[in-house]
Formats: structure tokens, sequence, C-alpha cells
């Protein structure tokens, strides 16, 4: 790209001289000079400006804390309020009074009571996470956005494959408005060659039935957190089915691996934590209306029963070693 053009023009003989010793200069014809563009030089990284980030947790659970510690030892530079509604829906006098002393310039919210009693700052860019059925409380607002319960499903289906070769179809069972959530899982099994039969459902009862019927055409079924179709029983009840049949079981809490689970993928804190301060020190996201949408996660961690570890190869080990059998702690 011609930048600059430099013209050398005929000098003037304005000045006499007595004798002509050297003939006058000649005009010479213009020559332009390209000045090349400088180097791009790779983006410089910077802190982002310091904030005063008001964290709502919806109770004291351990995954919770561990995420709202996570979010304050990784995003030092920001000033942090942090507040426990104790799985109540909004804050009470006391907490409100902080909370306007602090004059927050961002809010994380973690767990859906936190989400929900953020509601109330619809003035304030809000960030929420450790929700699933936050479509039920239409908690994306052009003030809000959100963080991703659940960990990547591709990465999900490509461990799960690398643990069990032989799945080529897999199963979950939702309530009602999770369509985008299907398409996504659907497209990320697909990845993977892997067919994924879903079933839409109102009761938990209805669950265990869909489930009865899609064991025989599965090899493999992914329970999600959807506590509007899942209960403590029925959860039970299909693991137990799943025994006598032969299907995997993968879950969304390694503590279900007590009750007879193979797999369990769930996020890990410091990645939720990550997660929300990069969406939060994103200069769009100071602004207090923005797009809302929810930002994915980037890692999971794995747990398996001792059938699926006894089954593994040395080389299988190896590969999935970072994200199995670690003691950090999990969410949700």
């Amino acid at each position: 790209m011609t930048i600059g053009v430099l013209l050398l023009s005929a000098c003037s003989l304005t000045n006499q001289v007595p004798d002509p010793v050297e003939p006058p200069p000649v005009a010479q014809d213009p020559i332009a000079v390209t000045i090349p563009e400088p180097p791009t030089d790779p983006p410089v990284e910077t802190t982002p400006a310091p904030g005063r980030v008001l964290i709502l947790l919806g109770s004291d659970a351990p995954s919770y804390v561990e995420i709202a510690d996570a979010i304050s030892q990784r995003g030092a530079h920001h000033s942090y309020l942090m507040l426990n509604l104790d799985r109540k829906v909004s804050l009470n006098a006391k907490q409100t009074d902080q909370a306007t002393t602090f004059k927050p310039d961002r809010i994380v919210a973690i767990g859906l009571n936190a989400a929900r009693a953020a509601k109330a700052y619809d003035d304030t860019p809000v960030v929420f996470c450790q929700v699933f059925n936050f479509e039920d409380h239409a908690l994306l607002t052009p003030t809000t956005t959100g963080v991703k319960l659940l960990p990547p499903f591709s990465l999900q289906f490509e461990l799960w494959k690398e643990l069990s070769p032989e799945l080529q179809a897999a199963g979950i069972i939702t309530g009602a408005g999770q369509e985008s959530l299907v398409n996504e899982i659907k497209a990320a099994a697909a990845e993977h060659d892997i067919e994924l039969l879903a079933r839409t459902v109102k009761t938990d009862k209805e669950t265990l039935f869909e489930f009865k019927r899609l064991t025989p055409n599965i090899e493999g079924f992914l329970l999600l957190p959807d506590n509007r179709v899942l209960s403590p029983r029925v959860l039970r009840d299909i693991v137990s089915y799943s025994k006598k049949h032969g299907t995997q079981i993968v879950v969304f809490n390694p503590q279900l691996l007590q009750i007879g689970a193979d797999i369990s993928f769930t996020s890990r804190s410091v990645d939720v934590a990550d997660t929300v301060l990069r969406v939060i020190n994103t200069p769009a996201q100071a602004e207090a209306v923005r797009p809302s949408s929810m930002t994915a996660l980037t890692t999971l961690r794995a747990d398996i029963s001792p059938a699926i570890a006894d089954k593994l190869s040395s080389q299988t080990t190896g590969k999935l070693e970072p994200y199995l059998h670690t003691d950090e702690p999990t969410t949700p």
C-alpha cells in the first residue's frame, strides 16, 4: 500500500551567477516511493481494568465456595465482596446494605438462587454459573450472561469412546425446553460417530419408562442434572436396571459412582473460575447492555468406576491421565 509519495522538483534559478560553471539542474520525473508497513507485533497482554465484583453464592456448598475462592485468587486485580444467600432467592437487609455500600460494577452469581437474586440488579452486568435449567427462570437478559454448567460434550464423547470403543449409540432424556442443548449434544456425539437417541419427558416416572425403552438400542446413557425429571429414587432404578442389561451410565457427579454409575464427567472449579473471569474481563461485558449468551467451558475431570479402570490399557490410561484421578475438587 502506498502511504507516501516523494516528489523531486526542478531547482529554481532565482540566484544569478557571473559565469556558469555547471549547467542548472534538470527537472526530474516524480519518483513514487512505497514505505513498507511496519511489522505487526503480537497483541500485548494487558491486565484488565480493576473492578468491584460482587460474588453471590446460592449456598455454602463446597463446590460454590471453591469456585468463588478460585475467582478471587485468579482475578486478584479486582476487589471482591462475597455474600452467601444461604439457599434464599434474595439478599437480606444487611446484605443489601453491604452491596449498596460496595457499589459493584460487575456481579458473579454462583448457583440458581444466586442467579435469581442477581436479577434485582438489572443495571449491573451479571455472569451466572452452576445453573442447568436457566431457561425456566429467564436468566439470560440484556444485562446477564452465563457460563455453562457441564463440560464440553465433544470432549466427553471423545473420552467416553476411548474408555469404551464399542460405544456406537447413546441415549439422553431431558425435560421440556432443552431443544438447543439436545442439538448441541447430538452434534458432539456425531463428531465421534456416535448416534444419540433423545427423549423428552415431563416426570421422573416417564424418565424411567423411556430409559427402559431406550436400553435395547444403546450401549450407554448420559444422565443430565435435570431435577425436573430425575429424582434420587429414579436415578438408583436406572443404574440398577443398566447393570442387568449391560448399559453404561455416564453421570455428572463422581459421588454417583458409589451407587453403581460407570463414568463421571464434571467441570473443574478452576476452569469455571477462569471462564467467569474471561467473561467479566472482556471490555464489552463492562457495559450494562450487551448480547446475552452461554460461554462454554474448556476442559473436564473424569472419574471412572473400578470395573472400567480394570479394563483400561496402559496406553489408554496414559492418554487420559490429564483428566483422570485428580484430587482437585469438582463441580457441581
